[in-house]
């Protein structure tokens, strides 16, 4: 993760290994690893063979999981936790060539980084 984030003084406090998460419908998925930092921010490393299991989609809705999971009824929304959802993958899944892919949400208007601290990041292993 270190090297993924390029933060050297990462300090992981809690991990869970094949975590489950059910969403309000009851749907339940298995997260891979769930961590937590020193800080807090809550990882989500998924490792995946198959490009299928790395989609897009998937990705949006492991986000999603960790901020519904990670709060408690009155939180305020402010206090929401910095999330990452980590894939490392056997293959290029989004195909540009690229060995790593940082997505943060930015304002198509203006350019400016959205700052939700919503994070996911593709690392072809």
């Amino acid at each position: 993760m270190r090297i993924i984030l390029n933060k050297k003084g990462l300090s992981v406090q809690k991990v869970h290994v094949q975590y489950d998460v059910k969403n309000l419908q009851g749907r339940s998925v298995r997260l891979d690893i769930i961590a937590i930092d020193e800080h807090g921010r809550v990882y989500n490393i998924e490792i995946q063979r198959s490009d299928k299991g790395a989609s897009i989609k998937r990705a949006r809705y492991n986000s999603s999981l960790l901020d519904a999971n990670v709060t408690e009824p009155g939180d305020d929304y402010e206090k929401l936790a910095e999330t990452y959802v980590i894939f490392i993958t056997e293959n290029d899944v989004l195909k540009a060539g690229l060995p790593i892919y940082h997505i943060d949400r930015t304002v198509k208007e203006t350019g400016i980084m959205f700052g939700d601290e919503s994070h996911i990041i593709y690392v072809k292993s």
